[in-house]
């Protein structure tokens, strides 16, 4: 048996099925514990010389019978089909992304008998000769297997844009901007992102909640039910404004719905205290913990919500002007 014999075979039931396509790795395999075996170039006329140096592991050291090739490499060793066959496998699929080529390396490595003329031939090969069988069996494998690989040139990685702007737009009251409106734009778009299964309202600032209907700055309900109600401080909350907040704690307690203190952050001890009247508090740094693992799509619809707020809710153009820019300024450094 040449090497052409054994390719020649391999081409003819390559397309009869899964059954078959492992061919090539199996082929591979044999030829890689061969060559490890420094058992090429004629050293053994046949397979019986080969098994009497070598001699077939009928047993796994768990004492089950062995069902794929298995022999004797020294006084100490053993030696199995399987680790080269994963190792070709692994080639073909995640190196050159073949992924038509099936993962079936249990299957394969029990099919070995059936392909014992083949070791009987590769055993009187040259490595000059295996190595080119290799090369020949592995270039059939591309030609007839799509690439299914994704171009990394062709991909650009979408910036975590609400995040971004969470962590860069600096949120301190700016000439012709209401004080309070950077931030309550921002939680509501994070608010809205975060919980798109509910009706998320908002109002600009200063508009009283009560005279429109709301219980805090944005109330999320699930049809007429609140789910969950946010008082938006965009300041350090300290003791002397937790009586500011009394009244928003009796109401989400009385509509058993969830109540959110979200501030810049928080003095000493303020925390805890907001707990006890029932409120969770929210900082800065813990909604860029939070929207840090979104992904693009969850940061952008925040995005979209913080744009509507201030373009149709707060319907102020210094404010509208200084989210766009900054937006504008984020796209074109990752268009580069």
């Amino acid at each position: 048996m040449i090497p052409k014999d054994i390719l020649d075979e391999i081409v003819a039931n390559f397309d009869q099925g899964a059954k078959r396509k492992f061919l090539p790795g199996l082929l591979i395999a044999f030829v890689w514990l061969l060559q490890d075996l420094g058992a090429t170039g004629g050293r053994f006329s046949n397979l019986d010389a080969f098994y009497a140096a070598h001699p077939r592991i009928l047993k796994t050291r768990a004492g089950n019978d062995a069902n794929t090739l298995i022999v004797q490499k020294d006084a100490d060793k053993t030696i199995s089909i399987r680790p080269f066959y994963e190792k070709i496998q692994r080639w073909i699929r995640a190196d050159q992304h073949r992924f038509d080529y099936p993962s079936a390396a249990p299957h394969a490595t029990q099919a070995w008998k059936d392909y014992e003329h083949w070791i009987n031939g590769l055993l009187l090969m040259t490595d000059d000769e295996l190595n080119q069988l290799v090369d020949d069996t592995k270039t059939f494998v591309l030609e007839k297997l799509p690439a299914q690989n994704i171009a990394a040139e062709t991909l650009r990685r979408e910036p975590p844009r609400f995040f971004l702007f969470l962590k860069d737009f600096d949120l301190s009251k700016h000439p012709g901007e209401p004080t309070g409106a950077a931030y309550q734009g921002t939680v509501f778009g994070y608010i809205r992102a975060d919980s798109s299964h509910l009706q998320v309202d908002v109002d600009k600032v200063r508009t009283g909640s009560k005279r429109v209907g709301r219980v805090g700055d944005i109330d999320a309900r699930e049809g007429d039910v609140l789910v969950l109600s946010a008082e938006v401080k965009q300041f350090l909350f300290d003791r002397t404004h937790l009586s500011d907040v009394a009244e928003f704690a009796s109401l989400v307690t009385r509509h058993q719905a969830l109540g959110l203190i979200v501030a810049l952050d928080f003095a000493e001890g303020v925390r805890e205290e907001l707990v006890e009247m029932g409120l969770e508090p929210v900082a800065k740094k813990d909604l860029l913990e939070r929207v840090r693992l979104w992904d693009p799509l969850k940061q952008r619809i925040a995005v979209q919500a913080l744009i509507y707020y201030t373009q149709y809710k707060e319907q102020n153009s210094a404010l509208l002007t200084r989210v766009r820019t900054f937006f504008k300024d984020l796209d074109d450094r990752n268009s580069r």
